[in-house]
């Protein structure tokens, strides 16, 4: 029977920098759960549309070859400024997910250039225009993208949960979960949202159980009204991560609480 925890803690809202860029514009945008604010924009004079036009009556030649060759400097240069701006915004939220969107295959191309601490809080990508674009339209993206990131995040975690069962790395159910804790096995705490309840902490041990009957030779057991919460600290006090799972699918397969293990006990 799944065991019943506390609700866990609220979590800070998630923050989202979305950037909606051409060739010659780049606007960025911080969206939270309570607002979508608009920051400085990019801009890039020396970027120009237009096709090459030769005078040699259409033959090729080093002049076609130099403007295709300015062409891509400048595309470089406009995507090292929006990456540099990206960090200084990440800098500042390094929590942030990143949303990248544009027009054709602009948000693909930028995601070439970025760096690894930049290219791993990408959520997702969009078809946006930058001179056409609204805060509100950038908003529902984001958060359209972000509840998909979301969803794809967990069903990967629980998946591996399953996948770790077999092998070690893994347990699925609060009792068991408790003991990894104390043993400080414990690298990912998943908690389903609904869960609710109550258990005790040996005065021995100090470590959380579900029954006064588990704290049997480690010292009295003190009651805990609020299971997840202390269990939430636990895990946070090994530097464990912490995900709540509660899209629908996802949270069935949890029984209670579930966890990706450091190591295996031996």
């Amino acid at each position: 029977m799944p065991a019943t925890l506390s609700p866990p803690e609220r979590l800070p809202a998630d923050r989202v920098i979305a950037v909606v860029l051409d060739r010659a514009h780049a606007r960025f945008f911080e969206v939270t759960a309570t607002e979508t604010v608009e920051l400085s924009s990019l801009h890039s004079p020396a970027m120009r549309g237009g096709k090459f036009h030769s005078d040699r009556q259409g033959g090729p030649g080093w002049g076609e070859h130099a403007f295709h060759g300015r062409i891509r400097e400048e595309e470089r240069r406009h995507y090292a400024g929006v990456v540099e701006r990206l960090m200084a915004l990440q800098g500042a939220s390094a929590s942030a997910g990143v949303v990248l969107a544009g027009p054709g295959n602009t948000a693909r191309a930028l995601r070439e250039f970025l760096p690894p601490a930049v290219a791993g809080r990408v959520i997702g990508s969009a078809k946006l225009n930058p001179t056409e674009v609204t805060p509100a339209k950038v908003r529902d993206v984001a958060l359209a993208l972000s509840r998909k990131h979301k969803r794809d995040e967990e069903r990967a975690l629980v998946s591996g949960v399953l996948e770790g069962l077999g092998s070690g790395r893994a347990e699925n159910g609060t009792r068991a979960v408790l003991t990894a804790l104390a043993n400080r096995q414990v690298r990912t705490l998943l908690v389903r949202s609904d869960v609710r309840g109550t258990g005790f902490r040996c005065t021995g041990s100090g470590r959380l159980v579900l029954s006064a009957s588990d704290c049997r030779g480690e010292g009295e057991p003190v009651p805990v009204r609020d299971l997840v919460g202390e269990a939430i600290a636990d895990a946070r006090g090994q530097d464990a991560a912490i995900v709540v799972v509660a899209e629908p699918d996802n949270a069935k397969v949890i029984d209670g609480l579930a966890a990706l293990l450091r190591f295996r006990q031996e």
